[in-house]
């Protein structure tokens, strides 16, 4: 699990240490930064899988943009690169400089921390990432023309990417332009059900992921579409209100908010989707109430199966699903100074409030509110 993110000198970003939890939420008026926060995350783990080529960064959920707009433009403040730190749980640090190389052919985002390991094989810095117990976890091996390349990298770091869902994506039964295994805003969720539902291991998923639907009032059960070879993906659903005559009905009859929940759901329990992800608008498509139930039972879950999870909000109701005494749950407020940088601090409470966190939240006392009206 990764510990600390650092970014500089990323968009709006000059300097921001995050210090990470299990389950951490970010709170901040519109505009103030929260996802280029994600975004220089995402920019490190493309850094740290060596794909910095602009068809990696919408896969992981990074806007593309010119390379000058990708690093700060306030007066006075010069920078030629990016810098994205990270720790592990056991405090080792591993740093990626990025920068636009106008000199390559074709011109590209570099990670100028890649070792040539024929020149630098006895410098210092490659002496001291071997010294690591399993130097696999922090080194990727690459050969480019006829030298070989060592590149800083950290496992936990490596598949991170930013799920923005879309119900328009959520409800297709189809699984093309997906990534395994499931895409970004939500395509390729039913195909990739149906494949876990051919599995053993289906069976206690499945168990799981119907016993948290039932936080849905009217969920009665679910089922998937049977046969290897068939190309339906269409979910079966049934209605604990509805006649018998009317048996069960498709993933484009139900509401959107069951369609996130079951997104969310199958992202944290599966051992196949990313240990460290981020969620941006986790509130999208819950009542206040199931906002506060959803948090909840996402981070019990997040401990169960041994997930990492950012997420933004701006819905005060998310945060009473949170009890930010257990250290492992964080929350972080995101402001912008008064010359435009994006900042971050995290709420510790040494006492128990007399107030719910959401009521705080609306009422100012925590920040993370526009000021300007």
């Amino acid at each position: 699990m990764i510990s600390d993110i650092t970014i500089e000198n990323f968009k709006s970003v000059l300097n921001v240490s995050l210090p990470l939890g299990r389950f951490n939420l970010l709170i901040g008026a519109n505009g103030c930064g929260k996802s280029n926060i994600l975004e220089g995350i995402a920019l490190g783990a493309a850094a740290s899988s060596d794909k910095l080529d602009y068809e990696y960064f919408a896969n992981r959920g990074i806007r593309v943009v010119e390379p000058r707009f990708m690093l700060p433009a306030f007066e006075d403040t010069v920078a030629n690169s990016i810098q994205i730190g990270v720790k592990d749980k056991e405090g080792y640090p591993t740093v990626f400089d990025i920068r636009y190389d106008n000199n390559a052919k074709p011109a590209r985002w570099v990670n100028d921390n890649e070792f040539d390991m024929e020149e630098d094989a006895q410098s210092d810095d490659i002496d001291q990432t071997n010294n690591k117990e399993n130097k696999d976890d922090i080194l990727k091996f690459v050969v480019r023309g006829n030298k070989l390349f060592a590149i800083p990298t950290n496992a936990d770091l490596n598949t991170f990417l930013i799920y923005s869902l879309e119900e328009s994506k959520l409800r297709r039964a189809d699984d093309s332009n997906r990534t395994y295994p499931m895409g970004r805003h939500g395509e390729g969720l039913f195909a990739y059900l149906k494949d876990l539902s051919q599995r053993p291991e289906g069976v206690d998923f499945f168990n799981e992921i119907k016993e948290n639907l039932k936080v849905l009032d009217w969920f009665d059960d679910m089922q998937v579409p049977s046969g290897q070879l068939s190309m339906e993906f269409n979910l079966k659903l049934k209605d604990s209100y509805l006649a018998e005559t009317i048996n069960t009905f498709d993933q484009r009859s139900t509401n959107e908010g069951f369609l996130y929940l079951l997104f969310y759901l199958t992202l944290v329990i599966s051992d196949e989707t990313p240990k460290f992800f981020a969620i941006e608008n986790i509130d999208t498509a819950f009542n206040p109430k199931l906002c506060r139930e959803v948090t909840r039972r996402l981070i019990e879950l997040a401990r169960k199966h041994d997930k990492q999870i950012i997420a933004t909000t701006h819905n005060a109701a998310v945060l009473d699903g949170m009890n930010i005494f257990e250290d492992d749950v964080r929350l972080h407020v995101v402001r912008r100074t008064i010359d435009g940088y994006t900042k971050t601090n995290r709420v510790v409470l040494k006492d128990e409030m007399s107030m719910p966190l959401s009521e705080a939240w609306v009422k100012g006392y925590i920040g993370g509110l526009p000021d300007n009206f």
